[in-house]
Parts: structure tokens; sequence; C-alpha cells
């Protein structure tokens, strides 16, 4: 409970002990269009705060919880209710009297001016929602609600936290302007990043600070500034934070920048501005992996490198930071790899993969002579062969004989892995 929440329920008590009442989940405390009799002060639980549209759809305002007052506003302005107050779980509300809420004002300066305080933040938390509307896409508004609600009914754990609420996808839904299908793909997305997830019947989410940290990263690579990108992810690493979360933060900003160029949206010079602040933030993440993964058992030694006349690395490096997270020894030969380069390292390192990378259809070619040197000196039968990057597709590394490929840095892991343990 805020502070600002704290003083409206303590006041108000002192005011009115005699005035508690409990609604269970469902009851309605006003409706849209009828006059404004009762305030109600929330003491426990929470309110869902919403308007019905002329074309008959709901707009949610939010769900409020200890400490909000229910129609005052509206009765400070014209006495006509413009919301619909619902009880979203049982809950514990004051229930004063508009000529007794009125009188309070007048004759208690303290109270009046708590209740200024208390409007000027729903005041502020309406006109943040109609910003998230107009500039912010259903996930990112998804996120901040679920924020929101972290803050107003949140329970704090080890792990994250649990959001109080028996909340349905639709009421979600009606919060952020999405339909049930979007929200449900959006959760989905959430719960796959790891900042999702269900504790028994509620939804629990990692800490606020720690989401608006790695939504700052990917702003960081969106925009290019390799100083904040560099310091947010030193402040989370020494916070505690998972690396390789911050590693999925720093690769949504790049794929954020890799559709607006795409799209013509953006020129050269702004993608290479964003791989510059991303490979800032690279050094702290490989380092703290390192650091929180070493155990005794490896599950294979990996030879990773982008072919000859291909100087990418930021997906390469990606790869090979999550593998060692996996528990596998990574030999990173660079960029810009001789098949000769390769031969060495496979004969010196003896490993259990070679990872070939390509960015373009050109040094996509470059993939072959490795094989044919491979075959010459009759190593190709005692090393696995993968190949990735953005040049090379499904159907090109099949033509290869290649034993893995994915589009994805998580989904190459996971080949290596099942390479590596389904041969021992």
């Amino acid at each position: 409970m805020a502070d600002s929440s704290s003083i409206i329920c303590t006041m108000a008590l002192g005011l009115w002990p005699n005035r508690k009442k409990r609604f269970p989940r469902g009851a309605i405390l006003s409706w849209q269009g009828d006059p404004v009799e009762q305030i109600y002060i929330i003491l426990k639980g929470a309110v869902k705060v919403s308007t019905l549209s002329p074309d008959g759809k709901v707009f949610s305002y939010g769900i409020v919880g200890a400490g909000r007052l229910i129609g005052a506003t509206q009765y400070l302005l014209d006495g006509v209710s413009g919301s619909v107050a619902e009880v979203a779980e049982d809950s514990e509300l004051l229930v004063v009297s508009t000529e007794e809420f009125d009188h309070a004002l007048r004759s208690n300066q303290d109270f009046s001016l708590a209740v200024m305080k208390e409007m000027a933040q729903a005041a502020a938390e309406i006109a943040s929602k109609a910003r998230d509307l107009s500039f912010l896409d259903v996930q990112q508004r998804l996120k901040h609600s679920l924020i929101t609600l972290a803050r107003e009914h949140g329970i704090r754990t080890e792990r994250g936290v649990i959001i109080d609420l028996d909340i349905t996808q639709d009421e979600i839904g009606t919060m952020v302007s999405a339909n049930r299908t979007t929200i449900a793909a959006c959760l989905r997305e959430l719960r796959v990043k790891g900042y999702l997830w269900k504790d028994g019947r509620h939804l629990a989410i990692l800490p606020p600070e720690q989401v608006e940290k790695l939504d700052g990263l990917t702003r960081a690579v969106v925009e290019g500034e390799d100083d904040e990108a560099e310091k947010l992810t030193n402040e989370a690493i020494n916070e505690g934070m998972d690396p390789l979360k911050l590693l999925e933060a720093l690769t949504a900003g790049m794929k954020d920048i890799d559709r607006a160029y795409t799209r013509g949206e953006i020129d050269l010079p702004d993608v290479v501005l964003a791989a510059t602040a991303m490979k800032q933030a690279l050094p702290a993440i490989e380092a703290s992996i390192e650091l929180s993964h070493k155990q005794e058992m490896v599950v294979g030694t990996v030879v990773i490198g982008t072919v000859f006349g291909d100087i990418h690395d930021i997906g390469k490096t990606i790869v090979a930071m999550l593998l060692r997270a996996r528990n596998f020894r990574v030999i990173d030969l660079g960029v810009n790899i001789t098949p000769e380069h390769f031969m060495e390292a496979i004969t010196h390192f003896n490993p259990d993969i070679l990872a070939l990378s390509a960015s373009t259809t050109t040094t996509s070619l470059e993939i072959e002579p490795v094989i044919g040197l491979l075959k010459e000196s009759g190593l190709r039968s005692k090393v696995k062969l993968m190949v990735g990057g953005g040049a090379v597709s499904k159907e090109y590394a099949e033509r290869l004989g290649a034993d893995g490929y994915h589009t994805t840095a998580q989904g190459a892991v996971e080949t290596a892995w099942r390479l590596c343990t389904r041969e021992k």
C-alpha cells in the first residue's frame, strides 16, 4: 500500500469508524450515468473501474486497491457517475454519503489534502494510460498494466511478484484495448521470455523494477545508446538479474531494428548504432554467464566461428554465450575464419560439434570449402556439423548435409544439446 493510500485509509477510518462494509466479488458499486449518492473508500480488496462506449465496447481504467476512492471525482464534477465500478474480489470498503464526504472536505484540511493527492494520482494514471494507447503496442501496454497490478495488488516472493487477483484474460483485454486472442498470444510470449508465470491460480511477474530494466535495455539498443546499454547491463548484473534475460532483452531490440530496416523505416547507420550498443553490453553478460554456470560436467565441446569473408558476429556470439550457459565448452574462433583455420581448431580441440555462421548470401558459399576439407581429411564422420546465420536456410542446410540447423539462437543451442546427448 502506498503512503498516500495509507493516509487516506487511516484518516477515513478515524472519521467514519462504523461505516465499514464487506462486498463480494462481482458486486456493482455504481452504474455509468447514475447519480453519485455514496463515496466508497477501499480498505481491503480491489475494484474494477470501466466505461461502456455508445457502440457497446468496454474500456477498463484499471483495478484499484486499498486507499483509492470510488465516486469522488464524479461527485465533485457533476454528480453523475461516468463509469461502472465492480468489486473485483471480496473487499472491505468504507461507505460514506456525499453529504458526509462534502462536510469532511470542508472541515478537515488534512483529509482534503489527502483526497486531492489521491485524485491527482488517479488523473496521472489515466493520462499515462492514454499515452500508452497512443504510442505503445499491445505487448508493451500489457506489460505496463501487469506492472501496475503488481504494484497495487502484488505479494513479493523470492522469485517475483504474485498478482493477488482473480483476473481473466477478457478483463486484461479491456484494460489494454485488445481482444482475448491477442492477449493470450502476448501472455504466452511473456511466459516464454520468463517475465510471467502462473503461481497456482494467480499470475506472477518479475519484480517491476526488473521488467523496467529489461525494457530499458531493449530501448537502448533500438536507440543506439551504447553507454546506456552497458550501464543498464552492469547495474542489472550487480543486482543479481539473470544474464540470459538481459541477453533476451538486447536481442529483442535488435529484432525490432531488423524489422524496421526491412520495412525501410530506418537506414543502415541506425542498424550499425544498434549493433554497437548491443556489443557494448555483451562482455559483461558473457562474464556473468561463465561465472554462474561453471560446473564439472561438460555436455560437449563446440568450435564456432563466422566463415571467411563474413565479419558479422552478434548472432554467433549470442549462440556461443547460450551454449556456455548450457555447460558446453565453447571455442569461439571469431569472424572471417578461413577453412584452414577451422581445420586447425578441429585437430587441436577435437570438438563434438563444428558450428559455422554466415550472414550474407555470398559468404554462405564459404561453408562448402570447410565441408570439403573435413571430408578430405577423414574428419567429417567424427564431428557434427551445425550451420546457421541470416543467409542459411533449412533447404540449404539439408543440401550441405548438416547435422543441425535452426533459425534462432535458442533453437541452435537445443539442437546442439540433442546432438551431443543423443550421441553419448
